[in-house]
């Protein structure tokens, strides 16, 4: 006599007990995207490290701040937006606005060894790409919004796993090759290069630890006119003012996203005082940390002091 087998039950299924169809480790994705409904004038802030996010506008307009500076962009709905490395964002919705962000790492997976070239000083520029700007912009294809409704059904269930967006962001870089001209993929992703998964990374990996130049040169066993030179090749800045930019923008973050005090954020960042992080705040983005806090760098000029001590 035939043993009785039972019928499958919808939660014993393989699919939905947390067995993964996928086997293999995520190539590229850092976490699960995120899909955002902002209210008008709610800030959202994204912080790339040696990594990059992807934001897909899907309605609404959104205004950006970049590390700190008053200067902002503005975009609208259907677009994509490329986040380089060693970014603050700060994204203020106007009006009501839906996104879709994606966190991610450098990847041969992703850009199938045709990265775009180092831009040269004569190179192709698209007339609305934000030229001089490290935020560049696309206008969404048809097949990039039906690929975005696709991220939307899957985030709707807990079966959600890491390494089916993996694959999904390989089908994006696959759609950017298919429905863009070369130059105007190469433009919008210019700042991405799988390459760099080796010496920004480590650089992006030791910075917060170290005082000064010589201190992140030892980190990576480089003497400082190799790392200067090496920095120029990379960056494009000399090694001192880039630490001074990166510490600005971390500043910066715990400043608006953040509940330490001055004296915390003083002693990470390897300030001797408060009085030393007020004078640096000041050099570099023109306010006071109070000021800062309060968010009134964004939206208006307030010359009046603020008592910090």
């Amino acid at each position: 006599m035939r043993p009785k087998v039972a019928s499958p039950r919808f939660d014993e299924e393989p699919l939905f007990t947390g067995n993964s169809v996928f086997k293999h480790q995520s190539a590229a994705l850092i976490s699960i995207p995120q899909h955002k409904q902002l209210a008008d004038g709610e800030h959202l802030y994204l912080k790339s490290q040696g990594d990059y996010y992807l934001i897909f506008l899907l309605s609404g307009k959104i205004t950006t701040y970049m590390n700190g500076e008053q200067e902002s962009q503005h975009f609208a709905a259907k677009s994509i937006i490329f986040v380089p490395m060693g970014t603050l964002l700060n994204i203020v919705a106007e009006g009501e606005t839906s996104c879709i962000t994606f966190h991610f790492l450098p990847s041969v997976h992703l850009c199938a060894r045709q990265c775009p070239e180092r831009p040269k000083k004569k190179s192709f520029q698209l007339p609305d790409s934000h030229k001089g700007k490290d935020l560049t912009v696309l206008p969404m294809s048809h097949g990039i919004d039906l690929w975005t409704c696709a991220i939307i059904e899957y985030l709707q269930y807990s079966l959600s796993d890491l390494r089916l967006f993996d694959v999904k962001l390989q089908e994006l870089f696959l759609l950017l090759r298919m429905n863009y001209a070369r130059r105007v993929q190469e433009e919008f992703l210019r700042g991405f290069h799988c390459k760099r998964s080796g010496f920004s990374c480590q650089v992006f990996k030791h910075h917060l630890s170290c005082r000064n130049v010589e201190d992140l040169a030892s980190k990576l066993g480089v003497p400082p006119a190799t790392l200067t030179r090496m920095f120029d090749d990379e960056f494009g800045v000399s090694p001192l003012k880039w630490l001074l930019q990166q510490r600005a923008r971390h500043v910066y973050k715990d400043l608006v996203d953040s509940n330490l005090s001055l004296t915390e954020i003083s002693e990470r960042y390897y300030f001797s005082s408060p009085g030393y992080l007020s004078a640096f705040c000041r050099r570099m983005f023109g306010l006071s940390p109070l000021k800062i806090r309060r968010g009134q760098g964004l939206q208006q000029d307030d010359t009046a002091e603020d008592l910090e001590e």
